[in-house]
């Protein structure tokens, strides 16, 4: 081989060296919850606590019929943030959700609807009274104030799947946390 070939050879292999090192600091290494259209990628850094299931109220066209599901959630922290990865299915075979609202924003691997929200512990709603009791049970970051960010897509018309992120000191500047009924809707399949 003559020098200029391996002078170019060589600068290839430092180049190529170089950039598989830069991309290699640059990701983040991350793990997946749940299966299928329900997994969901968070950093790895972020350890599971336990699980919790909590019964909802959901809101019903049909008058004088108040249906309720349950959020089954699977809970994640990386010492600050609190992830609570849910999944929820409608009570009934016919019964449908209605298209959930917000900022489309992309984020651990799929597309979502995001809301944010504010919470005070002393003056919630019942649901996110025991996502707050479960932070304090498993001694997890506990705070007067959280800033809730709401992640919710339909997977299915009968299937939600949601990531509620809880970080301490939240702001006043954003609306309390809704009741479940105010943001979940199903109707019965004609």
């Amino acid at each position: 081989m003559n020098t200029v070939v391996k002078q170019f050879v060589l600068a290839l292999l430092c180049v190529s060296f170089f950039a598989l090192s830069a991309q290699a600091e640059t990701t983040t290494p991350t793990k997946t919850i749940g299966h299928g259209s329900y997994s969901v990628t968070i950093p790895s850094d972020f350890q599971n606590v336990g699980q919790l299931s909590v019964s909802v109220p959901l809101n019903s066209e049909v008058s004088g019929r108040f249906p309720h599901s349950s959020m089954h959630s699977k809970v994640y922290t990386d010492g600050e943030t609190i992830l609570f990865v849910q999944r929820m299915s409608a009570p009934v075979s016919n019964n449908y959700f209605k298209p959930l609202s917000g900022a489309n924003v992309a984020k651990w691997g799929k597309n979502w609807l995001k809301n944010s929200y504010s919470m005070n512990v002393a003056n919630t709603t019942r649901e996110f009274d025991k996502y707050n009791n479960f932070i304090k049970n498993h001694s997890l970051t506990e705070a007067t104030d959280y800033t809730v960010e709401m992640f919710d897509r339909l997977v299915s018309p009968t299937s939600i799947i949601r990531v509620l992120a809880f970080t301490p000191q939240g702001t006043t500047k954003l609306p309390a946390v809704p009741k479940a009924t105010n943001r979940y809707y199903v109707e019965i399949n004609k």
